[in-house]
């Protein structure tokens, strides 16, 4: 597999020899009637805050992934596991999944339990801020005055719809999409991690990637956790972030929250389509915030009540 330090967005996360093996293994996409959402179960897992070392070095990382700098980080807590296409069809209505079948469970609710993906960013804010007023919390997204999605207007798909311009409400406690120093940090098992993957430094035993998936997502926690006991955090589908991408720099940060605007929102964790190198707790991805891919979802994050009130 060619591999360039220049990544090219629009190619990036599924690559076109493993689009036909993917809508071969995964049933197509049709509309479903929208519910009213249903409470629902999502494992939160609480991480202490910290310091640590993000990115790469040159000798071992590409170039968007350096240089490695000093990061510190308050408390948050971070979903366990990827959203679910169970969890995403209870409070949205929709089954927006092209993989239909769960290599684990093969029952006719099989694909409840696996990871939810053709999702844009859009999407996943709007589960976000769904699921926060259904747990009566205050939701963390706002679009032109409003945090009801109901009142958001249609989703941007692509680059002829106008961007919704998001805010991110200062001390909000609902839920949302973890930052990209975030999901590192707790990828790695918190501050003193050294291992390539999430969890481990053999892959096989913690991820779903091309080797090993057989071209299809998998049952969530299905590979053994990380030190934090978060699940598919190296593999299965990948995850949106809440930043911007940007360019790293050697200075030391405290709760970054990515470039102020740019065309792409950062994506983290490798795939069941990816070569395993993708799936380094320090590899980073990108794509348009309108853009869904077979092979990306997302997991949901919330602050801790001692998390600074500021946010791009």
């Amino acid at each position: 597999m060619e591999h360039s330090n220049n990544i090219t967005p629009a190619r990036g996360l599924v690559f076109l020899v493993f689009i036909a093996a993917a809508f071969a293994a995964c049933a197509t996409r049709g509309p479903v009637a929208i519910v009213e959402p249903t409470p629902i179960v999502v494992e939160m897992i609480s991480i202490p805050g910290g310091t640590f070392r993000m990115g790469s070095t040159r000798e071992t990382g590409l170039l968007n992934e350096t240089p490695a700098h000093q990061v510190t980080l308050q408390d948050f807590m971070l979903g366990q596991y990827e959203i679910t296409q169970g969890q995403y069809f209870d409070i949205t209505g929709l089954r927006p999944s092209s993989c239909r079948t769960n290599p684990e469970l093969r029952g006719p609710e099989g694909w409840k339990s696996l990871p939810v993906e053709m999702v844009n960013w859009y999407e996943a804010l709007i589960f976000c801020n769904r699921l926060s007023i259904v747990e009566k919390l205050a939701p963390v997204y706002r679009v032109n005055g409003k945090v009801n999605p109901h009142d958001w207007g249609a989703v941007p798909t692509d680059d002829t719809m106008e961007p919704w311009k998001v805010e991110w409400i200062s001390g909000a406690d609902g839920y949302r999409l973890p930052t990209e120093s975030e999901w590192e940090y707790a990828a790695r098992g918190g501050a003193n991690s050294t291992n390539r993957y999430a969890g481990n430094n053999s892959a096989n035993d913690v991820a779903w990637y091309y080797e090993n998936s057989e071209t299809m997502s998998h049952q969530i926690g299905k590979k053994a956790p990380n030190e934090l006991d978060l699940y598919d955090m190296s593999g299965n589908v990948m995850e949106w972030c809440w930043d911007w991408q940007g360019a790293y720099t050697a200075a030391a940060k405290e709760n970054p929250m990515g470039a102020p605007s740019s065309l792409y929102k950062i994506i983290r964790g490798g795939s069941w389509s990816y070569a395993v190198e993708y799936c380094r707790v320090a590899y980073r991805h990108l794509n348009y915030p309108y853009y869904r891919g077979v092979n990306l979802g997302f997991r949901v994050a919330r602050s801790s009540s001692n998390k600074p009130d500021e946010a791009p």
